[in-house]
């Protein structure tokens, strides 16, 4: 039986970054950005405090590493083989996008929308990271339709109506009410995009 191979120190810096980032992240998910603490953060990770501030030094530095994170998340999700093939039209593109704000990481970075608010370094952080995100799904939205100049326009228009959707979905039983929305917003992209169903 052989050995396995001792991890190089850049390795277990890695691996012990990536835990942090992952202990952030489920703190968001489960209790918050409020309660997600540097003290919390470290307990969930099951490292010494010292640790967690030799790769974050601070709670800003550590959720700058969360929102990269969150970016990546997101991004997978338009990239993963169950996102439809190119060419689909605009129900594909509408299924893309919900099935992106239904993720656990859409809410993740709900918590730090709000939080950027009032947080300026926070919100540093996160703009040129939500920039990137939404160039990707440009991208991968263009993809979807082709060259169409009316794209970039329906997009945003379908990420806004769809985000607003899902939040308003949140507080209440709206399950089937936003289903409902999602169709007919589809319904109504046919007729804007010119497109038959």
């Amino acid at each position: 039986m052989s050995e396995r191979p001792r991890r190089t120190q850049a390795e277990r810096t890695a691996a012990t970054r990536a835990r942090l980032i992952d202990a952030a992240y489920d703190c968001l998910l489960e209790t918050g950005y409020a309660a997600t603490t540097v003290g919390a953060v470290q307990e969930r990770a099951g490292v010494a405090r010292g640790t967690l501030l030799h790769h974050f030094p601070t709670r800003a530095s550590l959720m700058v590493g969360v929102v990269e994170d969150i970016a990546d998340r997101r991004l997978a999700v338009l990239a993963s083989p169950d996102a439809p093939p190119t060419g689909q039209g605009w129900d594909a593109v509408v299924d893309l996008l919900w099935r992106d704000l239904q993720s656990p990481a859409f809410l993740a970075a709900l918590e730090l929308w709000v939080a950027a608010r009032t947080d300026e370094p926070l919100r540093e952080a996160l703009v040129p990271l939500q920039e990137r995100l939404f160039a990707a799904i440009h991208r991968a939205v263009t993809a979807l339709v082709g060259d169409d100049p009316r794209a970039p326009t329906l997009v945003q228009f379908t990420i806004d109506l769809l985000t607003g959707t899902t939040m308003a979905g949140m507080l209440g039983p709206g399950r089937a009410r936003t289903a409902v929305v999602v169709e007919r917003w589809k319904d109504a992209l046919v007729t804007l995009a010119g497109e038959r169903r």
